[in-house]
Order: C-alpha cells, then sequence, then structure tokens
C-alpha cells in the first residue's frame, strides 16, 4: 500500500471527516507514516472536550 494510501486509512480507522482528509493528506505528505501515527489523535478524542466547555 502507497504511503498517502495508509495514511489516508489511519486518517478513517481515527474517525476524520471524509471531506477533511484529501487536504490533510496533502499537508501531512512529507511525513514518514510511523512520524504521523505518533503526531495525530483520534479525532474523537480531539472534539470530545469541546462540546462539555461552558466559557
Amino acid at each position: 500500500m502507497e504511503q498517502n494510501e495508509k495514511m489516508e486509512q489511519l486518517l478513517r480507522d481515527y474517525g476524520y471527516p471524509e471531506q477533511s482528509i484529501p487536504r490533510l493528506v496533502q499537508e501531512i505528505s512529507s511525513m514518514s507514516f510511523d512520524k504521523v501515527k505518533k503526531l495525530i489523535l483520534p479525532y474523537n478524542d480531539i472534539t470530545a472536550d469541546k462540546s462539555s466547555r461552558t466559557e
């Protein structure tokens, strides 16, 4: 599997919105797959706290 395809699949597995995946892959394409895997978090982990904030 090509590196960009692996990154796309990782983003899908992590729950990132389908419409944002091409842009994200373009931005991270210069990084190694292992580095990307260490840097990104599952989408739900990133967005989970936003809806519960009351500022």
